[in-house]
């Protein structure tokens, strides 16, 4: 998909240029400027799915609450939209839930075709009528293009990896990079790490170079089952060294996680 290139700005124009706030305070302590529209941050790790979804819930809120008026683009393709625990955690920071749910705009992706077709057919579509869309998250965006069902369709088809999955996964990404640019969106996007390396996010080298930042999520060793301590590490970043800063977000687990939503907005 063709885009028309960036104006020429100033340098001193650029470094004043409005950033975004992640509302997570140890993923913003390693991007204390702030994430400059354009761009493209990779979040990847192995977490369990309870944490992934509470850093998911998180980052939801903390998105949507410290860039008001933006509106957030969710796309799920891991099943991992945690409805219930982002009204809930609304609730407890004293927000509206009904009009923090109302600023994201969800779709979900079951294989990896679908995934690829929101990415590059539907979202570009949206961001034509949606005006406050500034932020796209799309957790585990690897997951559908190297699933199980994903490989076993490239051998029924008698595909390798390159020319299937894969393939979709690289052009996927690049139109996420190229509407980032175009509209000067902040994405975000989670994975789990490459077979055989920590410091590498599934989907190879081409996911990982896309991103303008890459941070890894790690649980500590001194994690319970009650209290978590999440580890991010800034692997890359363009103002920065690698592999410098690692700031610590912790987790008790509440008392009660069944905890009733009532209707009282």
């Amino acid at each position: 998909m063709g885009t028309d290139a960036s104006p020429w700005n100033s340098a001193w124009e650029l470094q004043h240029e409005k950033r975004y706030r992640s509302g997570l305070l140890a993923l913003d302590a390693l991007i204390p400027e702030g994430i400059l529209p354009g761009s493209m941050i990779l979040l990847q790790g192995d977490l369990d799915r309870k944490l992934l979804r509470h850093v998911v819930t998180q980052l939801s809120i903390g998105l949507l609450t410290t860039n008001d008026p933006a509106e957030l683009a969710f796309v799920d393709g891991a099943n991992l939209f945690p409805y219930y625990e982002i009204a809930t955690e609304a609730r407890r920071q004293e927000y509206d839930p009904l009009v923090i749910l109302d600023r994201i705009q969800l779709s979900r992706a079951f294989n990896f075709h679908q995934m690829s077709e929101i990415l590059t057919k539907r979202l570009p579509k949206l961001l034509e009528v949606k005006n406050h869309l500034k932020i796209i998250f799309v957790p585990q965006i690897s997951s559908q293009y190297l699933s199980t069902e994903a490989l076993e369709y490239l051998e029924y088809a008698k595909l390798s990896v390159a020319e299937g999955a894969l393939s979709e996964l690289t052009q996927a990404v690049g139109t996420l990079k190229s509407l980032a640019l175009q509209h000067n969106l902040v994405v975000i996007m989670t994975a789990a790490s490459a077979t055989g390396s920590k410091t590498r996010g599934l989907g190879g080298t081409y996911l990982t170079h896309s991103a303008s930042s890459v941070i890894r999520m790690a649980t500590s060793a001194h994690s319970t089952a009650k209290e978590y301590d999440i580890h991010f590490v800034l692997q890359k970043d363009p103002s920065r060294p690698v592999m410098q800063l690692t700031h610590s977000h912790r987790r008790k687990k509440p008392v009660n996680d069944q905890m009733l939503i009532n209707r009282y907005w």
